[in-house]
């Protein structure tokens, strides 16, 4: 098994090419994330607790409706990204015949495929440093975008979440040559 960074790990087989991009983060980010979680978890109990058994929202029911959905998004979508930062994983497996592609987190996830003669081109995402949206994509807090995009006949297909530029070069790199490799074969 061969690395590309810390992220990327990759085996060539005779005939198909597996990659493997983690999505962990340091712990102490990992941990930050469980503390906000945790807090997030407390609030929304505490104010649920007030709605239910005290005449607290009695007049305000519509407020409380809103808060919990947005409690709720707010909730899944933190507790969505700290499952992936401990336990995500991006599968990649090429051969002959198709791409596949699988962000999951605990095994589960959906798989994508592309017929490898449908690929056109491989395409990295060029952010730029100052923007916001190179910010917000980098953020340990968001899964984030990938940033190669994949480009066939008729679909386009990110991956990549939150890869460096150099990274992410080397990663195209590395899928291009053995594409090329199975092409000549």
């Amino acid at each position: 098994m061969k690395w590309i960074g810390d992220k990327i790990s990759y085996e060539k087989h005779d005939d198909f090419l597996t990659i493997i991009i983690t999505g962990k983060t340091e712990s102490w980010k990992a941990n930050l994330m469980l503390v906000w979680i945790v807090a997030w978890l407390g609030a929304g109990i505490s104010i649920l607790y007030f709605s239910l058994y005290t005449d607290s929202f009695k007049e305000q029911q519509w407020y409380a409706y809103t808060f919990f959905a947005f409690w709720f998004y707010f909730f899944y979508k933190i507790l969505r990204v700290y499952l992936w930062r401990k336990f995500g994983m991006e599968y990649i497996k090429i051969d002959a015949d198709r791409f596949s592609f699988k962000r999951s987190i605990f095994s589960y996830g959906k798989a994508h495929e592309v017929l490898t003669e449908n690929i056109k081109k491989f395409k990295i995402e060029d952010f730029n440093k100052k923007s916001y949206a190179k910010t917000f994509n980098d953020s340990f807090w968001v899964l984030g975008q990938g940033v190669i995009t994949l480009n066939t006949i008729d679909n386009e297909l990110n991956f990549g979440s939150q890869l460096s530029k150099e990274e992410a070069k080397k990663l195209v790199t590395t899928i291009t040559k053995f594409l090329s490799k199975l092409k000549s074969i």
